[in-house]
């Protein structure tokens, strides 16, 4: 396999280090009357002014170089999925059901209307569970808001920096939403990304119409009744989590399209007495979040996922790498592994215990915390391929899976972050005892760059060649100096029968 300094060649990537000092991440002072006017906003009007107002001048440097890295790991994750049979099958709907021809379906040459195109698109993207996290807010932002910005801008003729601008408005408001919540969306059943996405691509819609602060505004109060992503899911594994960034991208386009048609929407669907907040986190919350937009970014608080699977199992997965590597610790030496996880993701990614140790689905293997660690300690990897149904019926992954022992322990938190506690007790009596506090991607734990790199071609390469991996690496290094989407669009066609 190439590296990725000679699939890029000479590419300038100096804007693209991995930064996450947020001290450096203002550039402007908010004086004291405009502290007062804003106070004196509701939520969505400050996030509707931020999102109109917002332009690549006032962005910090390092916010626009590393979002250019979410960009490479969005269309790598994406184009993986084209042959997915998810995907296919949402291919399938959005052509079938005959609609205007305005925005492209990547992949290819065909055309469907926005909120079709951003539908399939948004499930190229989040289809295995390998996009990019907010791990303190519990969200996945760029699938909605990057399927979105790429399908508007394409639908209005907007320029490469007017579309990169609404990309890195939809990742501050869809990071500050889900921070709001505290957790408390996945405590009461919901998968957060499905509920906050709407809002996000809404802005990021009417950034790209350029539409007024009023309708905006009442965008947002209609994706309010659209709130939605249930996490039943967990207990069966089946597809739908793979549908809620793009079914919530598909709804605010309705929405945005809706309110510029003159429908109105409610003015405090976030801080009312049956706003969001109340009605799905039992209290108005996080209100505090939107007090800073503009002068602080989250964007650079994304982290990329190294492993096609729940966030919340990855830092359990470096622990059995380690022991696998440093102590050569094989699956017939195991008496058990004890993991210890606090409760809130104990719930969802260790019950119901008889399905998750004997998966039977993609998603339920993806989200089984004795399925990753087993696989993990067996194959020394958990990449796409070691979610495959031949493992998790294979004797010797099973029977290290009915050795996993996982425990519900608050002990073990640590706030906005997914730790890992893990002991391995081999049968010679031996035990090894790992406890990693911070999951990769956080600056107490950086991701390897060139690690990020690599996840970028072993995505790209079933479907393209180094010179055409270059090209779209050059294309995503200047996003913001193209005409339109068209470059990237046409970069990303592939001839490939069934697609």
């Amino acid at each position: 396999m190439s590296s990725f300094g000679e699939i890029i060649g000479n590419l300038n990537i100096k804007h693209l280090v991995y930064i996450l000092d947020l001290r450096q991440c203002t550039n402007y002072n908010v004086n004291i009357n405009q502290t007062k006017e804003r106070d004196m906003k509701t939520i969505s009007e400050r996030i509707a002014d931020f999102t109109l107002n917002l332009t690549i001048e006032q962005i910090p440097v390092n916010v626009i170089g590393y979002g250019k890295l979410l960009l490479m790991d969005t269309f790598g994750v994406a184009m993986a999925n084209l042959e997915a049979e998810h995907a296919q099958a949402i291919r399938r709907v959005v052509t079938e059901n005959g609609s205007r021809p305005v925005c492209t379906l990547w992949g290819s040459a065909d055309q469907v209307q926005v909120a079709e195109a951003v539908l399939y698109n948004a499930g190229l993207i989040h289809g295995s569970d390998y996009d990019d996290t907010h791990v303190g807010g519990i969200v996945h932002p760029s699938a909605a808001v990057v399927s979105t910005a790429i399908c508007v801008g394409e639908a209005v003729g907007a320029t490469g920096q007017e579309i990169y601008e609404a990309i890195i408005v939809g990742w501050e408001v869809i990071v500050r939403l889900a921070l709001s919540a505290k957790g408390r969306f996945h405590d009461v059943g919901y998968h957060g990304t499905g509920i906050v996405s709407s809002f996000a691509a809404a802005c990021v819609a009417g950034k790209l119409y350029k539409v007024s602060r009023d309708i905006l505004v009442n965008a947002l109060g209609i994706c309010g009744s659209q709130a939605a992503g249930l996490q039943e899911f967990l207990r069966d594994g089946s597809w739908v989590k793979k549908l809620h960034p793009g079914w919530a991208a598909h709804s605010a386009v309705y929405a945005l399209q809706l309110a510029m048609a003159g429908f109105t929407g409610a003015k405090e669907v976030f801080e009312g007495e049956f706003g969001l907040f109340k009605t799905h986190c039992g209290f108005v919350c996080g209100t505090e979040e939107f007090e800073n937009l503009g002068t602080v970014w989250h964007t650079p608080e994304i982290t990329f996922k190294m492993y096609p699977v729940c966030h919340m199992t990855h830092s359990f997965i470096d622990c059995v790498l380690e022991a696998r590597e440093k102590y050569e610790v094989e699956p017939e030496e195991v008496e058990e592994i004890e993991c210890r996880i606090e409760e809130r993701c104990y719930h969802i990614v260790c019950e119901p215990e008889a399905a998750k140790k004997n998966p039977q689905t993609d998603y339920m293997m993806r989200f089984s915390l004795p399925y990753v660690v087993s696989v993990a300690l067996a194959k020394g990897k958990v990449s796409p391929w070691e979610i495959s149904m031949c493992l998790a019926r294979d004797s010797r992954i099973g029977g290290l899976m009915n050795r996993v022992r996982c425990v519900a322990d608050d002990g073990k938190r640590n706030p906005g972050y997914f730790p890992g506690w893990l002991k391995i007790r081999l049968r010679d009596g031996r035990e090894f005892v790992f406890d990693q506090r911070w999951e990769k991607g956080t600056p107490q734990n950086p991701v390897d760059l060139d690690a990020v790199m690599e996840k970028f071609s072993n995505n790209l390469e079933h479907f393209y060649t180094e010179s055409q991996m270059k090209q779209l690496a050059e294309l995503l290094q200047s996003f913001e100096k193209m005409d339109g989407a068209q470059p990237l669009l046409k970069a990303l066609e592939i001839e490939k029968a069934g697609i």
